[in-house]
């Protein structure tokens, strides 16, 4: 009985008309309740790029329309939304790129379901999505992940203008709107100007053009604009937002090159762990091997518009990162797309060979799944792992924030020195949290819980009740409490 009830399950019409939505359902929903899950346990805590985030994302203001913080200016506006809603805590940092990611990989199931089956568009979604390079992107706040949200979302709204007769304007104005956001993201206004060019060049792009309308034009051209005045105002008034958006810091061919090796070394080093933030490899061997078996189908297809975008931003992605290295991850985009290539190649040669065979093609398809599973357990175990037991990359994140906000209330004082580059973020404290930052301790002489971080305090007016200590440090003494003696031996 047990055994015909399966069956007539897996039999299901409605399951198997609806097996494509299902399972992209149960990705996203993996997918979320990852990224909900895992900034706790890897990496475990906040990097210095976090809080450079939180204490840039705080200097925004809602209320000056002219602030020249313009740079990232979309990202820092969702971390401060977070963080005055729910105070200073580790998923508060990490929230909006938890939420800016499941968009990302939205964009990106939907950008490979234009074109591949949608058989490999959801192995390869998978591949992509629950990559260990995805999910730090996701579990990282900083604005890093928003290369990878503009760059999947003005693809895949690209894919669905060009060649299509009758696009529509709603389609239209969602391209113009995301290139003139995307330009608030450091050197992606390349990638504008490169579409900008093409459009002028292309046929299919021109003709994509022209079928629309003078007054969507104008509308187009008046969204744009509306969009960009922010940036156009606080590059006016902070020229040095221009270098920003541009160029780098002190430009020159040396650093630029160096930019670059340093920038990829950790995408496919099987043989050392590096000192970054990446783990390495950041792409396991099965993974390098369906990318090169995609990147060799693919030859015979050069100029499809598919390959071209992968040409593309592989070279936007190599020449970009010797300006900033944070580019170098967009990378990810061009290789969930021959990674599903190469998927595609290897069931359409199975197939190939017992074209009339469905028993065939399923036992070819079953080692496929098995493949694909290992990739994705193992890359898991490598992210979970590899955060906490690699001391070259594990040493970059602490969860201070996370002890502080566990042994410390409103009122109680912790004591950072004002020349401490972490400052002004745990100044943050005050603000949100309402603990007490202070350069030196109080002269209040009332009975009340001090707290100092990474290092013991010398004053015969504090007693040392507890000491609280953290696995994620090399120096594991964090947080020493401390209370105050309320009346002096000498008096």
């Amino acid at each position: 009985m047990i055994k015909y009830d399966v069956v007539k399950a897996l039999n299901n019409p409605f399951l198997y008309r609806y097996r494509f939505q299902i399972g992209y359902t149960a990705l996203m929903l993996v997918f979320f309740a990852l990224l909900c899950f895992l900034p706790s346990i890897a990496p475990g805590g906040i990097s210095q790029n976090e809080m450079d985030s939180v204490v840039a994302a705080n200097e925004i203001s809602f209320t000056n329309p002219t602030n020249e913080k313009v740079v990232n200016l979309p990202y820092y506006l969702l971390q401060k939304i977070s963080i005055s809603i729910f105070g200073l805590s580790l998923y508060s940092i990490k929230l909006p790129s938890i939420i800016i990611s499941v968009f990302a990989a939205l964009f990106i199931i939907l950008l490979l379901n234009r074109w591949f089956k949608s058989d490999v568009a959801i192995v390869g979604s998978i591949l992509t999505t629950l990559s260990t390079a995805f999910l730090f992107l996701a579990g990282s706040g900083t604005p890093v992940i928003m290369y990878i949200f503009w760059l999947a979302l003005i693809l895949w709204i690209g894919s669905k203008i060009v060649g299509n007769e009758h696009t529509s304007p709603i389609l239209v104005v969602s391209f113009v709107l995301a290139l003139a956001f995307s330009m608030y993201t450091p050197h992606l206004i390349y990638v504008s100007i490169c579409i900008g060019i093409a459009g002028l060049i292309h046929p299919h792009l021109r003709f994509a053009l022209k079928q629309l309308k003078l007054y969507q034009l104008i509308i187009c051209f008046s969204a744009f604009a509306i969009a960009l005045l922010p940036l156009v105002i606080g590059c006016i008034m902070s020229p040095d937002n221009i270098r920003t958006l541009t160029l780098m810091p002190d430009f020159n061919i040396g650093n630029y090159f160096n930019n670059i090796a340093i920038a990829f070394a950790p995408f496919f080093s099987f043989s050392m762990a590096y000192d970054s933030i990446y783990l390495a490899p950041l792409f396991g061997l099965a993974t390098v091997a369906l990318i090169i078996i995609g990147a060799l189908a693919s030859m015979n297809q050069l100029f499809t518009s598919r390959n071209t975008v992968v040409s593309l931003l592989v070279i936007f992605a190599i020449l970009a990162s010797g300006l900033n290295q944070d580019i170098a991850i967009t990378i990810i985009i061009p290789i969930s797309i021959l990674a599903a290539a190469g998927l595609e190649s290897i069931i359409d040669k199975w197939h190939s060979l017992f074209p009339e065979n469905p028993y065939a093609h399923f036992l070819g398809t079953t080692p496929v799944i098995v493949v694909v599973l290992m990739i994705v357990v193992s890359g898991l175990t490598h992210f979970i792992f590899g955060y906490h037991y690699t001391p070259s990359v594990a040493k970059h994140f602490n969860n201070d924030i996370s002890i502080i906000k566990d042994n410390l209330h409103a009122g109680d004082v912790l004591i950072i020195d004002e020349a401490d580059k972490d400052y002004q973020f745990y100044k943050l404290l005050e603000r949100y949290n309402s603990v007490t930052i202070m350069s030196s301790i109080p002269e209040r002489n009332e009975d009340v819980k001090v707290a100092v971080l990474g290092k013991p305090y010398a004053d015969n007016n504090l007693e040392l009740k507890q000491i609280i200590t953290s696995p994620k440090s090399q120096n594991s003494d964090r947080l020493y409490i401390y209370s105050k003696i309320t009346e002096n031996k000498g008096e």
